[in-house]
């Protein structure tokens, strides 16, 4: 990497008086960058909410004892900042009301990543994404993918969703007090405040710096989060409505995780249930285990597939609401089919898998089974395999009743 002056690091990073950057170490072997931060006490000249701000500013002390954080990467390489400036108050278990409003290169003093990473892991994980992705995606062990999700588990639910707000650096609060981006709200404090905030930007008579504005705007975003569902989604692309929002908050107290040795397990991990998930980490790991699962007759072995199964879904429990309720669902449904369907010699599970045009279904696992297995027939056709996909055809239609209604009937009829 070809050295660069440290305004330019402070630039990437939105360093901003009365921080900079005291020194910039550059590692090439081991592609690290750190950065180490010094503080100068400025006075805020600007705040439409100004009590309270100095004393907020006077937190952050030489401690004397310096702490390093990872930050965001940057390009190929690791960001770590370092610094003996900080909050020394900020400690306990989650994430605190005041760590949310510290600056995003730093950290708390008991963690060892700054807010802006914890701001993108939150807001990936929000949207979704499995934590080994996560991981993947920002270039970072997957153990502390876990330490910081834990952390925001812990995070006091009335303001949890502030996690992942934009931090301060964010270019989108910009565009929104320059008004490039048009915010929807019906809020009437908010709407005042952006208006105020445009206004001081274009007033000659008013000397305002734009940092103030942002820090004043996101404080208000942190302080009423629990009533701008809606405005968060926007500023953070969350396709998310406020009822879906309120949804996942009720959900996540009813939801119950099946213990290890409920059926439930054995019954996805053998494929005799399917959840129809569109959760690409979760199929790709249910292929492996099943493969695993089915290849091998040590009972260990086979508990400790199940085990793995549970854990996946405790780990991403928040990504995987839809197939947790749904087992709910599965677990409360009686274990006896509907309907009886007809016997594997009946010549309608050969057809089933001759003749594509059938019974046509729209389920989109039954469609892959049906192409997986026609295939495994067109590359061998012996009987005793043949009988293999009729059963598993079958076995497929009676542990899926209840979600292949129109299938069922039409094999009923079909059949009589």
């Amino acid at each position: 990497m070809v050295k660069q002056p440290k305004y330019y690091f402070e630039a990437v990073l939105g360093i901003n008086a009365p921080w900079s950057a005291q020194d910039v170490n550059i590692d090439e072997k081991n592609k690290i960058i750190q950065i180490t931060l010094s503080h100068h006490v400025e006075k805020s000249r600007f705040s439409f909410f100004s009590k309270g701000n100095d004393s907020e500013h006077n937190k952050i002390v030489d401690t004397g004892l310096s702490k390093r954080w990872l930050h965001s990467s940057i390009g190929y390489y690791s960001c770590h900042i370092v610094s003996s400036f900080y909050d020394p108050s900020i400690s306990g278990a989650g994430i605190s009301r005041d760590a949310l409003l510290q600056p995003n290169f730093l950290g708390d003093p008991n963690r060892n990543y700054t807010h802006q990473l914890r701001q993108e892991v939150a807001l990936a994980h929000i949207r979704g994404i499995a934590p080994d992705a996560i991981a993947n995606m920002l270039r970072i062990d997957s153990s502390l993918i876990d330490d910081i999700l834990n952390d925001i588990e812990k995070t006091p639910e009335s303001y949890r969703l502030a996690t992942c707000l934009p931090c301060e650096a964010d270019p989108i609060w910009e565009s929104m007090i320059y008004d490039k981006f048009h915010l929807k709200t019906q809020l009437f404090p908010l709407k005042l405040m952006l208006s105020k905030l445009k206004l001081s930007m274009i007033d000659p008579k008013v000397e305002v710096k734009l940092s103030d504005s942002v820090n004043e705007l996101r404080k208000f975003f942190i302080s009423h989060v629990n009533a701008l569902d809606a405005e968060i989604s926007q500023i953070s692309a969350l396709s998310m409505k406020k009822q879906s929002v309120e949804e996942r908050r009720s959900v996540t107290t009813k939801l119950v995780l099946p213990a290890l040795k409920n059926a439930i397990w054995l019954k996805l991990i053998s494929g005799k249930i399917d959840l129809g998930s569109t959760n690409m980490p979760l199929n790709l790991f249910l292929v492996r285990l099943r493969h695993a699962f089915q290849n091998t007759d040590d009972n260990n072995a086979r508990v400790f597939a199940l085990n793995s199964l549970r854990e996946f879904f405790r780990k991403n429990a928040r990504s995987l609401k839809k197939e947790l309720i749904l087992i709910n669902q599965l677990m409360n449904t009686p274990e006896e089919s509907q309907y009886s369907l007809p016997d594997e010699r009946s010549e309608i599970w050969k057809r089933i898998l001759k003749d594509d045009s059938f019974i046509p279904s729209s389920h989109i696992a039954y469609k892959l089974l049906l192409s997986n297995l026609r295939s495994q027939i067109l590359m061998n056709p012996d009987p005793v395999v043949e009988l293999n996909a009729v059963r598993r055809v079958r076995d497929f239609i009676k542990h899926n009743q209840r979600f292949m209604q129109q299938e069922l009937r039409m094999v009923l009829s079909n059949s009589r």
